[in-house]
């Protein structure tokens, strides 16, 4: 299996919400050119939702850096940048899912070289690494690309992403959603067959679906065909039966003139289509209302100006990128939240939801507290004497708040916090909390 389905697979598990790391899924194969020295292409894809994006004169504008370096031994042999200029008109299109798809290639005649890419919009990056091997001169066959969308184009549009007068928009995660798609294209290149008495090729092509190591689908034929130097091949893979799951799939081409054999290994992905995450609240403006506690505001300030559909498809990109492993069906993330949220309208709530209190906001975005101290205040208050409770958090940060029942009611409001600085202590708060108040509690 290629570095790439690797690179893929990792991706996904470790993939997290940190600002740091750009959500780029890249696959690479491998073919030959005229002089049979290899050509690497990589192709990427970023969804439009995890960049960013400006608004400019043109539309909405978001920049995607390019570094290519490639070295060998340690030693950097070559260094290349560029950027990518990516435009859009409509803003609800910068919250979709939709991705940017670009393709890099590179001819190399030795094996031993390390390919690194690093990709970047504003401060957010990924880098890919691939250790490069050469293709044999001898290859009867190149690396497999795979696509869901391939039509006739012989126009200069997505010029890349031409195969032979076809438009084929490479999927380079390899996975695929039933009812959206019920046919996959393969695409591969064959070339150094013998030919026969009468200078025709004669070759054989088996491709084997296996799926849990059982084959549940042969393809096979049988070719003749006149002698040209390459033969470029585009298989068409009805997959509308085929049950959600990962699939190998093996390519192996023979030449029926030599009794020379080679195959391909690569895999693909059928999942169930997906609908929309499911939300706590069935209100729209319910559902922003809780997010925004994770929210910046230059992220909230968004959500005023877009239409249904736009904030549907933001509410869609927050969960799907704040969910810890999305490889799973299961939303991890989404179904932490929606736990915190029993608990608080279980235990916080006076007057209105617990969701919606103080301890409820703090509670959803942080947890359950790692220390709670249930207090009241001493005798040498501003105030007549009131019930706090203190919730230190201590394993990922250092938090500490200080909550007050200020209307002898339950609800308490809070009134210090450290090191949050999504939340404000009240001006004199020590004053609620009066001159004998214990500060070493908060330590």
């Amino acid at each position: 299996m290629k570095k790439s389905v690797l690179f893929y697979f990792t991706l996904l598990i470790f993939l997290s919400a940190s600002a740091e790391e750009l959500n780029v899924i890249v696959d690479n194969n491998r073919f030959l050119d005229n002089s049979n020295n290899t050509i690497l292409e990589i192709n990427y894809q970023v969804p439009y939702n995890d960049l960013q994006f400006e608004k400019t004169e043109l539309g909405f504008e978001a920049l995607l850096d390019v570094n290519i370096s490639i070295s060998k031994a340690g030693k950097e042999l070559h260094n290349q940048e560029f950027t990518n200029n990516i435009i859009v008109t409509e803003h609800d299109k910068t919250l979709s899912d939709q991705s940017f798809k670009d393709k890099i290639s590179i001819v190399l005649s030795k094996s031993g070289f390390l390919i690194s890419v690093i990709f970047c919009n504003n401060e957010n990056e990924k880098k890919w690494e691939y250790e490069f091997e050469i293709l044999s001169r001898e290859s009867l066959v190149s690396d497999l690309e795979f696509s869901s969308f391939v039509i006739a184009d012989t126009t200069d549009y997505l010029q890349k992403f031409h195969r032979d007068g076809k438009l084929f928009i490479v999927n380079p995660s390899h996975i695929f959603e039933l009812q959206t798609n019920e046919k996959i294209f393969l695409y591969y290149e064959l070339q150094n067959f013998f030919t026969n008495e009468n200078n025709e090729l004669d070759f054989s092509e088996n491709i084997y679906l296996i799926r849990k190591e059982e084959t549940i689908k042969k393809i096979e034929s049988k070719i003749k065909r006149e002698a040209t130097e390459k033969i470029y091949q585009i298989k068409e893979i009805d997959i509308s039966a085929f049950e959600p799951g990962l699939y190998d799939l093996h390519l192996e081409i023979i030449d029926n003139v030599s009794g020379i054999k080679q195959t391909r290994e690569d895999f693909f992905c059928i999942k169930e289509k997906t609908s929309r995450t499911p939300r706590n609240f069935p209100e729209l403006e319910d559902e922003f209302r809780l997010i925004r506690y994770f929210l910046s505001s230059a992220e909230q300030k968004k959500w005023k100006n877009l239409s249904e559909n736009g904030k549907l498809n933001f509410l869609e990109r927050f969960w799907f990128t704040h969910d810890s492993n999305p490889a799973t069906e299961k939303n991890e993330f989404f179904e932490e939240i929606k736990e915190r949220i029993a608990y608080c309208n279980l235990h916080f709530s006076h007057f209105k939801d617990g969701w919606e209190t103080d301890m409820g906001r703090i509670y959803i975005r942080n947890g359950k507290p790692d220390e709670v101290i249930k207090a009241n205040t001493g005798l040498n208050a501003r105030y007549i004497q009131r019930d706090y409770q203190i919730w230190k958090y201590r394993m990922d940060q250092i938090r500490t708040y200080i909550f007050l029942d200020l209307q002898t009611s339950g609800n308490f409001k809070i009134i210090y916090i450290d090191n949050d600085f999504n939340e404000t202590s009240w001006q004199n708060f020590d004053k609620y909390l009066g001159d004998d108040f214990d500060w070493s509690l908060i330590e």
